[in-house]
């Protein structure tokens, strides 16, 4: 199979790493550095990338960053006739907008953090004034600027500030809840969705395959609420093919919808290799086929623990995970490899394993 991956994140350094790893596959990618073969293109090049995949006849075209599937990339290979694993469409419209997808969420009763948005920074701060803290700030655009998680008004006034001053024409706020996050990604091929796996969240520098700390109702709301979802994308924009993760937070023994992920974030994409002993090549090819439900009735799942941790050293981003028979045994490999053992331990507290 020949396969062209398209980013610059851990996560295309993964799937590359992956691909190439099959002696049957020829593998192309714009990120230098893996086993696949480089390619001296930029990946937001989308004519440039099309010319290529034209050339060379790809089998598999997968774009593994966020930013760039947020682009017009994945319209403009399908209108090129060519196959390509990202969603494309209307649905980018709610993808590309922390208030659209909030407004989505909303609209669709599914439970979510109270929020507000706002155009003017005045406008922002009378609102922050009057609600109480801590309050999530973020930009309406993923790239603009950081999220703040404002303990004090002059903090609030700082961050709203910034993220206008960084080119932001709205920004959202977030009523802050203290909870236990998660992540449940699926797979989607235009018209049926997969569930791939759930993964435990702490502080956005630890993850845990699974979120033990879920019961059945909580599971149940939160099936309900992803097919709630894809019932809505189906309706509105005709389906959606790529990854989709749902953000999640257990809060006051309630679960709400924080978000979504188009594609796995860097700290997450290890620890869903390894817990599916899929064939990852088929089951991309088939959802590019749709045909996921008739190729994959069931979804092997690694009986393993996975772990994965992220942390920068000296200003560089470093992502390690660990898979392992004992939960033990994967401890103590991710913090061999340089993780802080205190801040696994607090996670380890936290979700009460």
């Amino acid at each position: 199979m020949r396969v062209l991956i398209i980013g610059k994140s851990f996560a295309a350094s993964v799937f590359a790493q992956y691909f190439a790893h099959n002696p049957d596959n020829i593998v192309f990618c714009t990120l230098g550095g893996t086993d696949a073969e480089f390619i001296d293109i930029l990946p937001d090049n989308a004519q440039e990338l099309i010319e290529f995949v034209q050339a060379n006849e790809m089998s598999l075209t997968l774009i593994c960053d966020e930013d760039l599937i947020q682009t017009n990339i994945a319209n403009e290979f399908i209108e090129a006739g060519l196959d390509i694993f990202a969603p494309c469409g209307g649905v980018l419209r709610i993808l590309n907008s922390k208030i659209q997808t909030k407004k989505f969420i909303y609209k669709n009763k599914i439970p979510t953090p109270r929020f507000q948005f706002f155009e003017k920074s005045q406008a922002a701060l009378d609102y922050i004034r009057k609600n109480p803290l801590p309050v999530f700030i973020k930009s309406d655009v993923s790239n603009a600027a950081p999220t703040c998680v404002a303990t004090t008004f002059s903090r609030a006034k700082e961050a709203v500030e910034n993220i206008f001053n960084c080119g932001a024409k709205k920004i959202l706020t977030e009523e802050y809840l203290w909870g236990k996050e998660f992540c449940v990604y699926t797979i989607c091929d235009g018209s049926k969705a997969l569930a791939l796996g759930e993964i435990a969240k702490f502080q956005n520098s630890f993850a845990a395959l699974g979120a033990d700390f879920l019961d059945e109702n909580d599971r149940e709301q939160v099936s309900k609420s992803i097919n709630t979802i894809f019932e809505a994308i189906s309706k509105e924009y005709g389906g959606y093919l790529g990854i989709l993760g749902f953000n999640f937070i257990k809060a006051n023994d309630k679960i709400y919808l924080l978000g979504f992920e188009t594609f796995f974030k860097d700290i997450d994409v290890q620890i869903m290799l390894q817990s599916l002993g899929q064939n990852w090549d088929k089951l991309f090819i088939s959802a590019l086929s749709g045909r996921l439900n008739e190729d994959f009735p069931q979804l092997e799942q690694s009986q393993d623990y996975a772990l994965a941790c992220e942390f920068y050293e000296n200003g560089k981003k470093i992502n390690i995970s660990s898979s392992a028979k004992t939960f033990n045994a994967a401890r103590r490999m991710l913090v061999d490899d340089g993780a802080d053992a205190k801040e696994i331990e607090e996670a380890l507290r936290f979700w009460k394993y």
